[in-house]
């Protein structure tokens, strides 16, 4: 009876602290599909190189997949949300890749750096704010993949349409140069 209370109490706290970060940031952390990840992951060129940034990486499910795809290259993955984090955190403990690193605070307040891929999994109004930070922060050219929602204000080099209701589309888009 004593392990059903705690467990009924760590569930339940869970699951407030998750509809409070929901309120946060405006989405919950709904993971990255298979056919989603796959397409991202494809439109990955040969011979990147400087690190890519992963804004809402939720519960890792392409964070991981990233790192490994790019040995080469370091993947930074942030997350606002507690309760994904830590299960990214706790999965990371598991299968440490070296060139991941996993940080629980809001990308806003980080400076994107010498990053040449940026992958988020955004709604469009979060989209719309990241625009001027990206368009001031990151050099002209930079390819953003965005998962399933567009960039208000930015023209797709490509959208692939996927069969696929969570996540139908993957938008390609590059930095544009501001004048």
């Amino acid at each position: 009876m004593f392990f059903e209370y705690n467990f009924l109490g760590v569930t339940v706290v869970g699951v407030v602290v998750s509809l409070i970060y929901c309120g946060v940031t405006g989405i919950s952390p709904i993971p990255s599909s298979s056919p989603s990840r796959s397409c991202i992951l494809e439109n990955i060129p040969e011979g990147l190189s400087g690190s890519v940034c992963e804004l809402g990486a939720g519960w890792g499910t392409l964070a991981f997949p990233l790192a490994a795809a790019l040995p080469e290259m370091q993947v930074i993955a942030f997350e606002l949300s507690p309760i994904p984090w830590l299960f990214m955190m706790a999965r990371d403990t598991l299968t440490r890749r070296k060139n991941l690193t996993i940080h629980r605070r809001n990308f806003f307040k980080d400076k994107f750096g010498d990053v040449s891929l940026v992958v988020c999994y955004l709604h469009s109004e979060c989209l719309e704010k990241l625009r001027p930070k990206m368009e001031s922060e990151l050099e002209p050219g930079t390819l953003v993949l965005s998962n399933t929602f567009e960039i208000p204000g930015w023209e797709p080099e490509n959208v692939h349409r996927l069969e696929d209701s969570f996540c139908p589309q993957v938008y390609v888009y590059r930095v544009p140069k501001i004048v």
